[in-house]
């Protein structure tokens, strides 16, 4: 599909490195919004640095805007998870699930828009990002980068660690509950979870 869409991956390949994108020798790949939601009705969506002042927070609704079928999109977000054995108080959530009232719209199998926009209450403006740099317009870091966002979390916090990894370490039920989620895909053969090489 021009470039996009979901890839299979396997247990074997090697995990993406900065250098290796770099230099063409590794695709950058990226998990299908289906696997972050399924994700996010497992672990919760506060994540993990906020897991230590939050129990897991978990939608309520999905809606979809057009190709929806129900059956696919419970497997997809929630349901292909049944069985699994979490530690409290994690829980595998089943959010109701929906679709905008009106006629489907064809799929259209082009490129989409490399822009994105997020706004949060409290922001002054909407940022715009260059969805494949990562950054804003301007070159400078967005707001909901990992580094921005690991200031904010200790200005909120009062932690003075200077370890983005280290600190989510320190979460151990999370981390429990994440090994769960991990185990569990690996056992049924979905793939692995992609992560992005730190820079």
């Amino acid at each position: 599909e021009s470039g996009q869409g979901t890839n299979p991956t396997s247990k074997s390949e090697d995990p993406l490195t900065i250098d290796g994108i770099m230099m063409g020798d590794q695709r950058l790949k990226t998990m299908s919004c289906s696997d972050k939601v399924s994700r996010w009705n497992v672990l919760g969506l506060q994540g993990c640095l906020l897991s230590g002042s939050l129990e897991p927070v978990y939608m309520s609704s999905l809606t979809l805007g057009c190709l929806y079928h129900h059956g696919h999109l419970s497997r997809a977000v929630c349901c292909r998870y049944a069985g699994i054995d979490l530690p409290s108080p994690y829980q595998l959530n089943h959010p109701l699930l929906g679709c905008v009232p009106g006629q489907e719209a064809e799929r259209e199998l082009g490129k989409t828009n490399e822009m994105s926009m997020n706004w949060c209450s409290g922001d002054g403006k909407v940022e715009v990002l260059d969805g494949c740099r990562g950054r804003c317009a301007k070159g400078v870091s967005s707001r909901v980068a990992r580094v921005c966002i690991f200031e904010e979390y200790k200005a909120f916090s009062g932690v003075d660690r200077k370890d983005y990894n280290d600190e989510k370490d320190r979460f151990e039920g999370y981390q429990a509950a994440k090994a769960a989620y991990n185990k569990f895909v690996s056992d049924k053969d979905y793939g692995r979870w992609i992560s992005k090489p730190h820079c």
